[in-house]
């Protein structure tokens, strides 16, 4: 029976819109609102069935995947087998796709950000758990419609989808797209289906960043890797296939055609399962997890193409892809770097997905830990909002302009796909980018231009009937056009679910342009062969179809026509149909009466090399040469004239270019040059000087008239004259081969903090298309009226054309105080074409001291003080103890910690953030000897208590290349060839240009680098590539490790720990600055209070500690002073022998401790106690011993190398902090020396993360 309930659902839509064409243009609410009855019942009879099953089956209701994933139990497939939806794991995502150039302040004018009353509640979002509705920036502006809430970890997802789409930018860097939007729906994904169909009808756009469960999916709740394939199968059906559920989308969307489905593409492209030869889960006919032994070869690693699942592949949705961020905007192809986990298509049946693309690498946006939280996280779900936020406001944009009306979805779809900027290895739509990058300008730039050079249609067409429309090219860009139709329901087949080529497409229409006998066909791709280049031919597979004429002659005449193969299925199909490059005018005739006399035997101009010696004619019509112009550009021609018979009749010639594209040539500035008087055989040279306005990809007319006269006015640019020969030739406009610019400033933004060293960092770009070398800049910084800093310098490396660098300043600013600043960069560079675009001024919003921190002292007893900070304000805040209010050194630091540091007057003074954040040697020379590598893989390992930037680094270069930086977890150390595996948490790449003269000279450079650290124990992996070679020190004898800034970052080593000895090597990062989320206060002081707690007192009965504590504080029981989990009770079972004691953290913020008892003999004691083991190579020391002295810690790998040794002072019966360096997992032996007498321990070490 439960095969049959989506069955009936789907019956039930055809029913109710056989006979109703009009839902294609209409929204069809009753039938939606039938349809969400129905499958609201059907959803709670699923449930009630899955509580059953999930008991039977062991099918967990909720569990967890990676990186914080969240998979729900919401169904069972056609087979009988569980379907699980799981989330899928934002100035530069509004920056990749161009949405803040719409923003107020945007370069388009448009001032945009979905506040429009008529906007509210037209955006919604489906996702894994609530939204935190009171998040700074949401508070008031999330409806949220269930209450879901299952954990904060849980909400972060949605949390994060949402500010990605609306928040309001309290944060600058976390502002959502459509910022203003007045009200966003929002539901979690339980009973999705039923809840879209009731809010369609009010619907313009839903995000959905979820996915059903396919292939491989990592279980972090059992910590095992599962298979998703039905059992036996190597492969999972599910990707690319059109099942039940994406019937219903699909039906939902024809049934509310202004109402576009959004969804996340999925991230499947890493989700590659466990090593071959390992451990895997997988289900049995039953559909129980059972555990499959070792993982084959031939199971499917779903790492390539045919790997979106199910709803992602509905016709009539947007699927979004995820690329990384190209932060100053596309500009080529090459631009576009996919992401290394986003899911390709195609579907099984041929379709292009994903659809599109966006940024989805490291997208920072609010979290759900806190009101003020942020976070970063990659994936398509962050991909998919950032389209769908942006999309909002090309609704609010086209509504503005006409009386509150909307876009169909189709047209909203056709818009986006027609503008999207070219991605991939090849010309065309591919199954990894789709159609490419979203571009949010040029899509706007349909809306805004509509019925001049590009045009939008809503269009129904009839069964048996085609459409035809008439163009004229404007050469304002090439002539394309582009359709998309919102088609019917297809049908599911249950029997051949794995790879069916079966067609989807219901309505097959077809586009074609037809320029005079020519027609030009559409994009089609080939499912056999996924990773072949696109090419031209009938389509009959898609329901969206791309036409473009790439060399469209300006002013000449097309037609689009819009026919459809057999019988439309329910009598008509409504179509939305993009057209630009046209609005064009047919240029005005020219040419001589008589085709005797003077012609024109020779044309020599830029690319264009024309000759005639033999033929006359009155007219030639050249619109097929191509002349490649220049913006600002001195063009030198050369024309040379003749006779058609024995005549020598003076002539002059006059050369127009149809710049306003009008077709008359008549317009100031369209005559740009004009001849002498001629005798035949003679030679006009010249040149011709283009304006600095022309745009790349636009084209133009170029007109020659050579007519035999000697009044020069006498030539008029249309209409006919006795005797000559007009020439038509087409003009292309190319990017300038010398144009050099800044195109943003890059750091600081808005919300950085005072900096009394605050580096500049510019974004210069090469708009020419030759490579540029050796570039001037100069940056200017003022405060109002007063002028900080002018800074100068030269990028020293080449740009390659249409491409930029980032350049640090190498001399820092003073930024002491809080305000708006302005930044002004600008180029100076020889013989550039075009200097509107060498300077850029930015005003930065720089913010001061943050709000002063409350906390309390105890003083407990004589010498036992407790530090107690006011924590509330948010994570990632450091918080330092002072003794005076200008000592510059901390006595500790913490939220909540003790020092036997009494002050004379009993005060002590605290301030939040107001750590100097700088780390690692000044410069290369500081710990000695070194040489420049060019071989990546090499880290360093270090602890941060907080989230933190590593901003700015010193790096000495010896040659130019590119350098990632990897933040990383790793395991599978191996310590006999230095290999390891790794999990990215974040990355950064810059450009590094050599430092060097030579050795001995070179000083470095400072590099902006923008890395995020998380909070943790974690490497930083350095890859080198394109030849980079960086300087690290070797043979280093001072035994640096680890560098600390106390209680906030330390480098605690490196990978040469895993084969030699660590303290001799320092890798790469020189001078590091460091950067806090939060800005400093001002430090305050803190007056004393005492405290005589009651050290508590246990006893032992046998077996069992019992305590007397009293104060109603929190409890740790410690054995050999090291803490032992989960004893926080009053009572302890003794489970081994050794010195036991109470730590009692009173309710005053005492922390005492109680007397200690040894159990068991002295000879069973453990004197020495390594915690926590196994650990990553950093461990704490209890030494429970009757020697005093200096204790020596040796580590012995597994083969008895000595791999750490170092000498600790005045330590007794203590606890000391070893840090042992990156050590390879396995078994290690440490020795400890104290007093003449030898201890040995044996310790397991994990991997460093």
């Amino acid at each position: 029976m439960r095969r049959n309930l989506l069955r009936g659902l789907t019956f039930f839509f055809c029913l109710g819109i056989v006979s109703k064409g009009f839902s294609q243009v209409n929204t069809n609410a009753s039938v939606l609102q039938q349809g969400a009855k129905l499958q609201a019942d059907k959803e709670r009879l699923t449930f009630s069935k899955l509580l059953t099953l999930s008991k039977e089956k062991k099918w967990p209701m909720l569990k967890h995947g990676k990186n914080g994933q969240v998979m729900q139990l919401v169904g069972i497939d056609h087979l009988g087998f569980p379907l699980y939806l799981s989330t899928q794991n934002n100035i530069i995502s509004a920056a990749t796709i161009g949405t803040s150039s719409l923003w107020p302040g945007g370069s388009t004018g448009l001032s945009l950000s979905g506040s429009s009353a008529n906007m509210k509640g037209k955006i919604a979002v489906w996702d894994g758990d609530a939204v935190l509705e009171t998040h700074q920036e949401l508070t008031g502006r999330i409806n949220q419609k269930d209450f879901p809430a299952r954990s904060i970890a849980d909400m972060n997802h949605s949390t994060h989808v949402a500010g990605t789409m609306i928040a309001s930018g309290v944060n600058p860097i976390a502002k959502g797209m459509s910022f203003g939007a007045q009200q966003l729906i929002a539901y979690d994904f339980n009973n999705d289906m039923s809840e879209m169909m009731t809010e369609a009808p009010n619907l313009l756009l839903s995000n959905h960043s979820y996915a059903y469960n396919a292939g491989w999916v990592y279980n972090d709740d059992n910590k095992r890797w599962e298979f998703w394939g039905a059992p036996d199968a190597t492969e999972d059906y599910k990707f690319g296939y059109y099942d039940d559920n994406t019937q219903l989308w699909d039906s939902i969307a024809y049934n509310a055609p202004y109402y576009l489905i959004v969804k996340a593409g999925g991230n499947s492209r890493i989700e590659n399962g466990p090593a071959v030869g390992a451990t895997y889960w997988r289900m049995d006919k039953n559909g129980v997890f059972f555990n499959a032994g070792n993982r084959p070869a031939g199971i499917s690693s779903n790492n390539g193409y045919d790997i979106i699942s199910t709803t992602g592949v509905a016709k009539n949705i947007l699927t979004i892809g995820a690329v990384n961020p190209i932060t100053s905007g596309y500009g080529k192809p090459a631009d576009v770097v996919m992401t290394t986990f986003s899911a390709w298509g195609p579907t099984d049946d041929g379709r292009i997905k994903p659809d599109v693309c966006a940024d989805g690498l490291n997208v920072t946006s609010s979290f759900a830990s806190s009101n003020t939280a942020y976070g970063t996280l990659s994936g398509t779900s962050m991909a998919s909002p950032a389209a769908t936020g942006s999309l909002f406001l090309l609704q609010e944009l086209y509504s503005k302009s006409h009386s509150g009306a909307f876009l169909r979805a189709a047209t909203l779809k056709a818009i986006v796909i027609h503008t999207a900027d070219e991605a991939g290895p090849s010309t065309g739509p591919d199954y990894q980018f789709g159609w490419g990058l979203i571009d949010m300008i040029k899509a706007a730039a349909v809306i805004t231009s509509n019925n001049t050079d590009q045009q939008i249609y809503e269009k129904v067409l009839q069964n048996g009937k085609s459409d035809t429309i008439k163009v004229v090219a404007s050469g304002k860009g090439k002539l394309m056009a582009t359709i998309v139709w919102t088609d019917p329901k297809a049908s599911v087949d249950h029997t051949n679910a794995l790879n069916n080529r079966a067609k989807k497409l219901v309505n097959d229409l077809d586009l074609r342009i037809k320029t005079g006998s020519t027609a030009f066909l559409p994009w089609i791709l080939d499912v056999a062969n996924p990773a072949n280049a696109a090419t031209k031919g009938d389509n009959i597979t898609d329901n969206v179809e791309r036409v473009e004429v790439d060399n469209s002659t300006p002013g000449d005449s097309s037609l689009v026509i819009i026919t459809h193969k057999g019988t439309l299925e329910r009598g008509s199909q409504a179509y939305s149909l993009i057209i630009s490059g046209v609005g064009g005018n047919a240029a005005c005739a020219s040419g001589a009466i008589n085709s005797g006399g003077t012609r024109i035997e020779h044309v020599t101009m830029g690319s264009l090399n024309y000759s005639n010696t033999t033929s006359c004619t009155t007219y030639t019509d050249n619109r097929s040469s191509i002349l490649n112009l220049e913006p600002n550009q001195s063009v030198p021609f050369s024309i040379t004239v003749g006779s058609c018979d024995a005549t020598s009749a003076s002539s002059m010639i006059k050369i127009f270019i149809d710049y306003n594209q009008d077709g008359d040539f008549d317009d100031a500035g369209e005559m740009v040059a004009q001849s002498g008087v001629l005798n035949k055989g003679g030679i006009f040279t010249g040149t011709i000087q283009t304006p600095l306005t022309i745009t790349s990809g636009t084209g133009f007319l170029m007109r020659i008239i050579a007519q035999e006269t000697t009044n020069i006015g006498d030539i008029k640019p249309c209409g006919t004259y006795a005797n000559g020969e007009t020439q038509d030739y087409t003009v292309n406009v190319v990017s300038s081969s010398t144009d050099v610019g800044v195109l943003q400033i890059v750091v600081p933004s808005s919300g950085y903090c005072i900096n009394p060293a605050q580096y500049i960092t510019i974004r210069i770009k090469n708009f020419g298309s030759v490579a540029a070398k050796n570039i001037p800049v100069t940056v200017v910084v003022k405060n109002g009226a007063t002028t900080l800093a002018t800074l100068t310098g030269t990028y020293p490396d080449t740009i390659p054309g249409n491409s930029y660098e980032d350049f640090t300043l190498q001399t820092p600013v003073a930024i002491t105080a809080a305000g708006t600043y302005t930044i002004t960069a600008s180029t100076a560079f020889s013989a550039d074409q075009n200097t509107t675009n060498d300077a850029t001024t930015t005003s930065v919003i720089i913010n001061g001291k943050a709000n002063d921190v409350a906390g309390r002292v105890v003083i407990c007893g004589t010498d036992n003080v407790s530090l107690i900070a006011d924590s509330s304000s948010g994570a990632g805040n450091i918080y330092n103890w002072y003794t005076s209010a200008t000592s510059t050194t901390p006595i500790a630091t913490g939220s909540y910690v003790t020092t036997n540091v009494v002050t004379s007057d009993k005060k002590y003074y605290l301030a939040k953030n107001d750590t100097k954040l700088s780390i690692g040697p000044a410069d290369k020379s500081a710990l000695g000897v070194g040489s420049y590598m060019n071989e990546g893989g090499q880290f360093i390992g270090f602890s941060s208590s907080v989230p933190l930037t590593l901003q700015t680094a010193k790096l000495f270069v010896g040659h130019s290349g590119k350098v990632t930086f990897i933040v990383a977890d790793t395991s599978n150390t191996n310590a006999a060839n230095g290999s390891y595996s790794y999990v990215t948490l974040s990355t950064a790449t810059i450009d590094v240009y050599a430092t060097q003269a030579s050795d001995n000279s070179d000083n470095g450079a400072v590099f902006n680098i923008g890395l995020s650290i998380p909070a943790g124990n974690h490497v930083i992996i350095f890859t080198l590539s394109d030849g980079a070679t960086l300087y690290r020190n070797n043979g280093v004898s001072s035994k640096p490790y680890p560098f600390t800034i106390p209680g906030v970052f330390s480098i605690n080593g490196n990978s040469a720990g895993l084969s030699a000895d660590y303290q001799n090597f320092y890798y790469y990062l020189y001078d590091m600055k460091l950067r806090l989320a939060n800005c400093e206060s001002n430090r305050i002081a803190i007056d004393a209070t005492t405290a005589s707690p009651v050290a508590p007192t246990i006893t032992l009965t046998g077996n069992l500690f019992t305590s007397t504590s009293s104060t109603g504080g929190k409890l740790q029981w410690l054995l050999n002073n090291a803490p032992i989990a989960g004893a926080t009770g009053p009572t302890y079972i003794v489970r081994q022998a050794g010195a036991y004691k109470l730590a009692d953290t009173t309710t005053t913020g005492c922390i005492m401790y109680s007397n200690e008892i040894y159990y068991g003999s002295s000879a069973d004691i453990d004197p020495v106690v390594i915690w926590p083991n196994p650990n990553n190579g950093n461990f704490n020391l209890s030494l429970a011993t009757t020697q005093t002295g200096d204790v020596k810690v040796v580590i012995f790998n597994y083969i008895g190398q000595k791999v750490f040794e170092q000498t600790y002072s005045n330590a007794g019966t203590n606890s000391i902090q070893v840090n042992g360096g990156l050590l390879a997992s396995g078994v290690y032996v440490v020795r400890i020396e104290q007093g003449g007498k030898l201890y040995a321990k044996k310790m397991i070490v994990h991997s460093w993360k």
